[in-house]
């Protein structure tokens, strides 16, 4: 992903030679190992060209899916390129982020919660179009062999600050881990697509009309829809200074249980959660691998905050401590 010419040329070249003349350069929106962004204006419209590592060049498809078989609130994607891993997306607004900075609408993200688990709903009844395309199986059946295989990563593990006393401590966990997993998938809530960064900077609002679209959705897997809502509240407490006893989180926590009510009375899907709310962080270091072996391992490194992808962990050795007691 170092050399961009390839890909701003065969965007340039698409727009204008479907009638969509350029007023300016494409500007660099986003440059990331991970992610490059440029954003086009044209004589009528403003387009997205996006691109990522081959290993995660999923997005295209999972979001043309997504939008012709589901109508979900996703872009519109106009073109994609295979052989250079990029594609072309119309502007949908701008980051949701950036309004509820400016003044917090707990409404608004309730909207977009529901949005979302509504999709993960409907989309549970086929999740093999996605597993047949590629999208990879964490439902909770495959998460202790999951988590073991990131446990076999020692060296890396500690090269990211883990210490020997905790790598012994998570080889440990493990049945804890597993029988969670067990206990979860118990109250037969349907596994669905999982976003591993679903929260409101990847949530855009078109002003005119009051439209919602969920972006960034190449990093998605098939797992326990709850993970996505956890990670989308842990955002909204960082972000936006909420607490768990505040009334907006409160109500954006029973924003991300309405639709599941089917599966069992508020207090079940509470507890449910609370189990979600655990294993979430092996879940995320699942996702931090699986980012960080998509890239260029030096890029990366440079890149990434050391400690990120060990933070997880050490986190869930913190809330199973929290269950012994």
């Amino acid at each position: 992903m170092s050399d961009h010419t390839a890909i701003l040329n065969w965007a340039t070249d698409y727009l204008i030679s479907n009638r969509h003349p350029l007023k300016a350069l494409p500007k660099i929106v986003i440059k990331t190992p991970w992610s490059f962004v440029a954003r086009f204006h044209t004589k009528e419209d403003i387009f997205y060209l996006k691109q990522t590592p081959k290993a995660l060049a999923l997005e295209a498809p999972i979001t043309q899916i997504l939008h012709d078989q589901f109508q979900a609130p996703v872009p519109e994607v106009i073109a994609s390129n295979s052989d250079l891993d990029c594609f072309l997306m119309k502007d949908a607004g701008r980051p949701l982020r950036e309004i509820l900075k400016q003044h917090f609408d707990a409404k608004l993200l309730c909207q977009a919660i529901e949005q979302f688990t509504s999709l993960q709903i409907v989309v549970a009844h086929h999740i093999q179009i996605f597993l047949d395309m590629g999208v990879p199986d964490w439902r909770l059946d495959q998460l202790p062999n999951l988590c073991k295989r990131l446990l076999s990563q020692k060296e890396i593990l500690l090269a990211d600050g883990l210490t020997e006393t905790e790598f012994l401590e998570l080889e440990n966990l493990m049945p804890l881990f597993t029988d969670l997993c067990q206990k979860l998938s118990s109250y037969k809530i349907p596994e669905s697509i999982v976003q591993c960064d679903f929260h409101d900077n990847n949530i855009l609002v078109d002003e005119h009309p009051k439209k919602l679209t969920l972006i960034d959705l190449g990093e998605i897997v098939i797992s326990h829809p709850f993970f996505s809502l956890v990670g989308c509240l842990r955002q909204a407490k960082r972000h936006h200074g909420l607490s768990e006893k505040e009334a907006d989180y409160q109500q954006l926590q029973a924003a991300c249980l309405h639709h599941f009510s089917p599966f069992g009375s508020q207090q079940t899907l509470l507890d449910a959660f609370k189990i979600a709310e655990v294993l979430w962080f092996v879940y995320e270091s699942l996702g931090q691998i699986r980012l960080r072996q998509a890239c260029d391992e030096t890029a990366f490194l440079a890149f990434q905050r050391p400690g990120k992808l060990v933070e997880s962990l050490k986190g869930f050795m913190t809330a199973c401590s929290a269950i012994a007691r």
